[in-house]
């Protein structure tokens, strides 16, 4: 396995030391391939590669020190999660935001949430939602001071995939989970950096709890809604 070259890389990223610390802590139990997957990915979360730059393979390749056979793999899975877009001569892109891409994918999520959040009371599994909802809202609270905007996203959107989980459908978890590196994208793109944008996300996150655990549907169903109507 070709460790050293991609730790280097790892090492290369420039701040995050949360994000640095988990690959630090994952690097010998992955692949070359899920290593390179890995920094790509913190490299468009952390916009280095800024939204539609070209993502250049050739210097990729010698910035990590492997062949272009992992790169392309690990864009291969990016391209599936969305991303990254690839034209017929190969040219690999940043995905690109636009006004109907952004409210096309929080719609998607949207209403994953709101059939997510239906199936938990027709199974009876309000309570587990709000205690799971409880101690997502809690983690986020302990992060909404913290330097690393990148550690406060996480857990938003943790907050967020409580209502799918709690649905103990394995089968929606993985579905949503497959998808949720572009909510990421979003999230940081929406609350990027600015303490104010993340007391909002915050605040938004508590009234959807309070109207949860009151049991008031509908507007719990409203604000989820409202949560998710984002504009470019």
């Amino acid at each position: 396995m070709q460790t050293f070259s991609v730790l280097s890389a790892i090492k290369y990223q420039t701040g995050h030391s949360f994000l640095r610390r988990t690959f630090m802590t994952l690097i010998a139990k992955k692949s070359v391939r899920d290593q390179v997957y890995d920094i790509i990915k913190e490299k468009i979360f952390n916009q280095e590669y800024q939204l539609g730059d070209t993502i250049n393979i050739t210097a990729l390749c010698k910035e990590l020190g492997v062949s272009n056979t992992p790169i392309r793999e690990a864009l291969a899975r990016l391209e599936a999660e969305g991303l990254v877009t690839a034209t017929m001569g190969s040219k690999v892109n940043v995905i690109s935001l636009d006004e109907k891409i952004f409210t096309d994918i929080s719609t998607f999520f949207c209403s994953q949430i709101l059939g997510a959040f239906s199936l938990c009371r027709i199974m009876h599994k309000t309570p587990l939602l709000i205690r799971m909802l409880d101690e997502a809202l809690e983690l986020q609270k302990a992060s909404l001071n913290e330097e690393n905007e990148y550690h406060f996203a996480f857990k938003a959107i943790e907050f967020d995939r409580t209502f799918v989980a709690a649905t103990e459908n394995e089968t929606m978890l993985k579905i949503y989970d497959s998808q949720s590196s572009l909510l990421y994208l979003l999230t940081l793109h929406t609350y990027h950096k600015e303490i104010k944008n993340r007391e909002e996300n915050l605040h938004q996150h508590q009234i959807i709890f309070d109207a949860v655990k009151s049991g008031d549907i509908h507007k719990a169903e409203e604000l989820i809604y409202h949560h998710f109507d984002k504009h470019f």
